[in-house]
């Protein structure tokens, strides 16, 4: 059945069932107070209902609404009350809006594609789980907002499948236009925009827009399940992702006992997302024995078949590095080793600590292996992501880089120059290899290499100690040849991943040509065999 109706009006205590489908047609649909119009197939409309009377969804399939029926895609026509008591739901064909309350008794409102708009001061009734609007599409449920500079705490009951993750919205400092809105999403999942290393975080994130507001901040306080998180609660801050980088709101963002995370945006879209505290390094240093020249290194570890592990070798076995914070060794997949053509391509692995940057520098907050590329871009697990560490907050550290046959290298933590990490994937560059630009602890060609003008970690430190050096106690000559080569000069290992490789070329022998011993003579102690290269750490 087919009702088109050009005048109704209903008044109190009157009730109108639909068997099938309301279809009403540019014309007047008045409801009076405590009338109550039962619908049990679709709703249609293109104008808006009249009176403060109630529509009742209450089929026994899925019922469509449509209340911008061949209207503007912007529009979304009133129901003044609505509610829904339909165990398989309502689905949206077009944008609808309630002015007055939204009531949830059975069935939840599936947005789809469209907008479900709740005017400022409209109420949302036993709203739960399997009673919200389900935001299963590109569609958002929106609040308009008051006219005013301010507009605080408007809820918005969201969810997706059965699990009820509402959002409360605020906005405060803009310049408000006709039709102000703000509107979110809900999407049970991980944000597609988190981090790949993020460990703890709510399974479910908020898109979140205004409209027709400028300036400003848009706040968000959404509300996750309990257990809605993977990894440890405790850990999760409120987010905001604002489409380039991420916001941290701070411990107040976060409540784990209300199960709510708190985000802030300036910008008009973005998402509120829990997920661990992290911020993100971008360094460049260079490694003296893969023979950088003009700030760009080779990669002859990688070429041909590789000899660099899959699994970094700075935890294990023979370099045993204390991991602070670092949890299990660094795997990376194969094709991170790929010929890319370009600067991008993996010299090797590296080792990387965050220090305090307060007096010494001494305390070791943090440390992760990383990724180095022949231009000296130190990096994630993926080959190209700036490097993540996780659980701390933005804020000034001493950087340390270590390689297993280099000497390390270090910001100057009594420096006028701190390095300012940020969950930005856009902060500045730490640039060791830049003359001045790391202000680097200790003093060019004696704790570090300046070659043609770019700063370099000094190579040859086979037997991974304090120094370099060709004569005396502990000296780098003889640990090559009496333990890499068991005293065998005439041993060629190749091809290798070995610290007797000093020239980084996947062949490690004592003599003939590119032989590691005159490398070690020739290029890091500079043809003099009484030099000792000193390596200099915060302390």
């Amino acid at each position: 059945m087919r009702r088109l109706i050009p005048t109704l009006a209903l008044g109190l205590g009157s009730c109108l069932a639909s068997q099938a489908q309301l279809y009403i047609d540019n014309a007047t649909f008045f409801i009076e107070t405590g009338a109550t119009v039962t619908v049990q197939g679709d709703l249609t409309s293109n104008v808006s209902i009249q009176g403060p009377g109630k529509i009742l969804l209450k089929g026994s399939a899925l019922q469509n609404v449509n209340m911008n029926n061949g209207g503007a895609a912007t529009n979304a026509y009133t129901i003044p009350n609505l509610e829904i008591d339909n165990a398989a739901n309502v689905a949206l064909t077009g944008n609808t809006k309630v002015g007055t309350n939204l009531t949830f008794t059975t069935g939840k409102i599936q947005a789809g594609n469209f907008n479900f708009v709740l005017a400022n001061l409209a109420t949302v009734t036993t709203p739960g789980a399997g009673k919200f609007i389900e935001t299963n599409g590109t569609g958002f449920a929106q609040r308009e907002a008051p006219s005013l500079a301010t507009a605080s705490n408007l809820s918005l009951p969201v969810g997706v499948g059965s699990s009820y993750t509402p959002i409360t919205l605020s906005h405060a400092g803009g310049t408000y236009g006709a039709t102000s809105l703000v509107g979110a999403q809900a999407k049970l999942a991980k944000s597609p925009n988190a981090h790949i290393r993020t460990e703890s975080y709510t399974n479910a994130y908020w898109p979140v827009a205004s409209t027709n507001i400028t300036g400003g901040t848009l706040t968000g306080v959404g509300t996750y399940n309990d257990p809605g998180f993977t990894g440890t609660e405790t850990d999760i801050r409120g987010m905001s992702f604002n489409g380039t980088d991420w916001t941290l709101t701070g411990v107040s963002g976060q409540d784990v006992t209300l199960n709510t995370v708190t985000g802030a945006l300036t910008t008009a879209t973005g998402q509120i997302f829990g997920m661990n505290r992290f911020l993100l390094m971008n360094s460049r240093a260079l490694l003296q024995g893969a023979s950088p020249t003009a700030g760009v290194m080779l990669d002859g570890l990688r070429t041909g078949t590789s000899v660099i592990p899959l699994t970094e070798p700075y935890r294990g076995a023979p370099y045993n590095f204390t991991s602070v914070n670092g949890g299990a060794q660094e795997v990376a997949a194969a094709g991170v080793f790929a010929d890319l053509g370009n600067n991008n391509n993996i010299v090797d692995w590296v080792f990387v600590e965050l220090r305090n940057a307060v007096t010494s520098g001494a305390t070791v907050q943090e440390t992760r292996s990383a990724l180095i590329q022949r231009d000296g871009d130190i990096v994630d697990m993926d080959g190209t992501s700036p490097l993540y560490f996780k659980n701390l907050d933005a804020g000034n550290f001493t950087v340390t880089i270590r390689h297993r046959n280099h000497l390390a290298i270090s910001t100057n933590s009594t420096g006028a120059i701190y390095k300012n990490l940020t969950l930005s994937a856009s902060t500045p560059l730490l640039d060791f290899s830049t003359t001045g630009a790391a202000n680097i602890l200790g003093a060019a060609n004696s704790n570090y290499a300046n070659v043609g003008g770019f700063n370099m970690m000094w190579a040859g430190n086979a037997n991974f100690s304090a120094n370099v050096r060709y004569s005396g106690i502990n000296n780098d000559k003889d640990h090559l040849l009496g333990t890499v080569l068991s005293g065998n000069q005439a041993l060629i290992l190749n091809p290798i991943y070995s610290s007797g490789d000093m020239n980084m070329n996947k062949t490690v022998r004592y003599s003939g040509i590119s032989n590691d011993k005159d490398f070690l003579l020739s290029t890091p102690l500079g043809a003099n065999q009484a030099t000792i290269r000193l390596q200099v750490l915060p302390n």
